[in-house]
């Protein structure tokens, strides 16, 4: 298994048990604890997860909300969206209260869950 593979499938693992140890998924996948630090440290970069360290609670967790079926928009195009809510709400005329009840539904619905670590 390759190192794409290996970050993919541990993705898979946390968003379906939303934690896990380094120790465990070092086990699971038969590498050591060294390379899943570092599949985490670059999987963090661009995924919701963080660890919290500890002998108790300690490990790799998946921020609240997140999956990966889930499509979420990029942060760019939310800003679009997030400019267009602010200009409705600016200038009555460009949207109904409905639409603007729709844009932001769409707003939060796309949004990547955010780490507060």
């Amino acid at each position: 298994m390759g190192t794409a593979e290996r970050r993919y499938e541990i993705m898979k693992i946390l968003c379906r048990r939303r934690y896990e140890t380094i120790r465990n998924l070092a086990s699971e996948f038969g590498v050591s604890m060294r390379t899943v630090q570092r599949d985490i440290e670059s999987l963090s970069r661009t995924e919701p997860i963080y660890t919290q360290f500890g002998k108790y609670g300690g490990g790799v967790y998946v921020v609240e909300g997140y999956s990966m079926d889930r499509m979420y928009m990029k942060e760019q195009e939310l800003d679009v969206l997030r400019k267009l809510y602010i200009a409705a709400d600016e200038q009555d005329s460009l949207l109904t209260d409905d639409e603007k009840i729709l844009l932001s539904s769409l707003i939060s619905q796309y949004s990547k869950p955010k780490t507060n670590q």
